[in-house]
């Protein structure tokens, strides 16, 4: 990689670059229009998906992002101040993170892009995920959370010590890293509205009053979580109460006039040693000092005709959806109805998914059955198109001996700019809302992350990056972009796989794709040993007509039902912008029940 890149696609947005940044930028909420601020806020309130269908689309820029339209529009107003994608993806995550009350995404988090630099024509791949501890030896040991709403039957330790549960997070060095690099503003900047809105209150939704409620007595173990639970004046938010976050505005305005280096080296970094230590983690200050994010050269496979590029290591997300993507163009599933309306898609596109959620490495049974079959399987040669095309016809077979999917959760970002710059943008804490430690630094909640990955992190050397299968997506006709991804969820490797074969392989149009029905992963439903062909293939209940299901058993399958609620919490969610290549125009689709809110200028 090179050391420097020139910003922008053209000298004119250079020089304004260098304006804007010598000048700074007030991005603070206090300077939206009113009403407009009202509109946001009021979506924001109502609940995590927009209430209309409708497609958003502009010839200069858009964002589209998950769960926030507040924090949609923070991004929007960077772009519309001469911010660029990297600038726009940057405030956009900052201020989910507010937003959210550090519940399913946290400023301890991880951060993960790809980036696609106009100018140079060059995809970056950037990893900004956990690290383990130096000190942390036997990670088989530590205690096994409580996967709220995901946990299918498992049964939760409730000894054990809450600080091994816990990660060097990443997120902050990964957005300090990826401005740096690419953006025009100052890092300063950045911050404005995350610092208003933690000064200022966020306004508890229904959704968040409902996730205190799940979480109260694991927030409420330690002084700090109570203390963080009480910021809305109650012991117990409530619906409509303004939640405020004096702490963690002070660390963020701590970070932004210093940099991520408070987090890492700084007062912040000190108290989280501390406090973790307190609570049995085998953290040192040298696991924070030592932390760098990864460059790394992107994953890039030929789909379709198209070429896509995803996140290179140590993330592995590339296997999962460059090997369903194959299996499907070997299958010849393009030339076949879509899923929603052709019982053997969906039958296709339910094995390849049961397929791809664990590693075929991993799981022995069907490496075995492969070897003995003369097929090599390992991480990079389950990448290849040949691999693919050598293995379809035992997709059956295959299906029958591979372990069903085991869930988890995040945030997506995507912004295109004017210069058509493009930032893919994932972070998540990889557990379920702030998690079970209920440990709290400088008004920032530490989750869980390590409670649910013992077996990935007993495959590492203690201190090392902890791999994780996220999939962000840039993909080209020839060499402009065409269509840019990032996935979270559950069931985010069967929606990636869905939207990109049903958009680069069958063609159909964005909002007919975002209005189908999800594919929703088979978990696995208790602590017993499962295989994928043992357990039923859920679909959301009322999303198919009688007679489709009906089809669908024909084709051999044994189906459940999913209710409407728990679609929301299994479903994978994509934040999907779509570039015409001969116009450069970009659209994206607000859908109600998909948790994923565009605005384009």
């Amino acid at each position: 990689m090179p050391g420097s890149l020139l910003k922008g696609s053209a000298f004119a947005a250079a020089m304004a670059a260098a304006a804007i940044a010598a000048r700074g930028l007030d991005l603070s909420p206090e300077n939206w229009p009113v009403e407009e601020r009202a509109r946001v806020e009021a979506l924001e309130l109502r609940g995590p998906a927009p209430p209309d269908s409708r497609v958003v689309d502009g010839a200069n820029g858009i964002v589209s992002a998950t769960v926030s339209p507040v924090s949609v529009y923070a991004g929007m107003q960077t772009l519309r101040s001469g911010g660029n994608a990297a600038d726009a993806a940057a405030v956009t995550a900052l201020t989910q993170v507010t937003m959210q009350l550090g519940s399913v995404v946290s400023y301890a988090g991880v951060f993960t892009m790809l980036y696609y630099d106009a100018f140079t024509h060059r995809v970056f791949s950037m990893d900004a995920g956990y690290n383990s501890y130096l000190h942390e030896t036997d990670p088989l040991s530590i205690r096994r959370g409580d996967l709220g709403p995901l946990n299918f039957g498992r049964t939760p330790d409730e000894g054990g010590l809450r600080g091994r549960e816990t990660l060097v997070p990443g997120f902050m060095a990964g957005v300090e890293e990826m401005q740096g690099r690419f953006g025009r503003l100052r890092f300063h900047d950045l911050f404005g509205p995350a610092i208003w809105y933690a000064r200022n209150g966020v306004r508890v939704s229904p959704t968040l009053q409902a996730y205190f409620a799940m979480r109260e007595k694991y927030l409420a173990r330690t002084p700090e979580g109570q203390r963080f639970m009480r910021q809305a004046g109650g012991a117990l938010p409530v619906a409509g109460q303004l939640f405020v976050q004096h702490e963690l505005a002070l660390t963020l305005r701590a970070v932004a006039s210093s940099g991520s280096g408070y987090m890492y080296t700084g007062p912040w970094a000190q108290e989280f040693v501390s406090t973790v230590q307190r609570e049995g983690g085998k953290v040192t200050p040298e696991d924070l000092e030592r932390y760098r994010p990864i460059w790394s050269e992107p994953f890039q496979e030929t789909a379709f005709g198209a070429r896509v590029f995803v996140n290179g290591p140590p993330n592995f997300g590339a296997v999962t959806l460059f090997l369903g993507l194959n299996l499907a163009e070997a299958l010849q599933l393009d030339h076949q109805g879509p899923y929603w309306t052709d019982p053997a898609t969906f039958r296709s596109l339910s094995r390849i998914n049961s397929i791809v959620a664990g590693s075929l490495v991993e799981n022995k049974a069907a490496a075995a059955f492969l070897r003995d079959r003369g097929i090599t399987v390992s991480g990079r040669t389950e990448l290849s198109k040949v691999f693919a095309w050598t293995v379809a016809p035992y997709l059956d077979q295959i299906f029958s001996q591979q372990a069903p999917a085991v869930p988890s959760h995040s945030n997506a970002i995507v912004v295109v700019d004017r210069e058509g710059d493009i930032a893919v943008v994932t972070h998540t804490i990889n557990s379920v809302v702030w998690g079970d430690t209920g440990i709290v630094v400088g008004g920032v909640p530490i989750p869980d992350s390590a409670a649910f990955q013992q077996d990935k992190l007993a495959r590492i050397q203690p201190g090392d990056r902890l791999p994780h299968g996220i999939i962000d997506t840039i993909a080209f006709d020839g060499d402009r972009p065409i269509l840019a991804t990032a996935s979270i969820g559950s069931s985010l490797s069967p929606e990636s796989i869905r939207v990109l074969f049903s958009l680069l392989g069958q063609h159909l149009p964005l909002p007919t794709v975002m209005a189908a029905p999800p594919v929703l992963a088979a978990f696995k439903l208790s602590a017993a040993d499962e295989i994928a062909g043992h357990v039923p293939v859920p679909v959301p209940e009322g999303a198919y007509g009688p007679d489709f299901l009906a089809r669908l058993r024909a084709e051999g399958l044994t189906l459940s039902a999913t209710p409407a609620g728990d679609v929301q919490t299994l479903r994978g969610t994509l934040a999907v912008v779509a570039i015409d290549p001969a116009t450069g125009r970009k659209s994206a689709v607000n859908e109600p029940g998909v948790m994923v809110f565009n605005s384009a200028y």
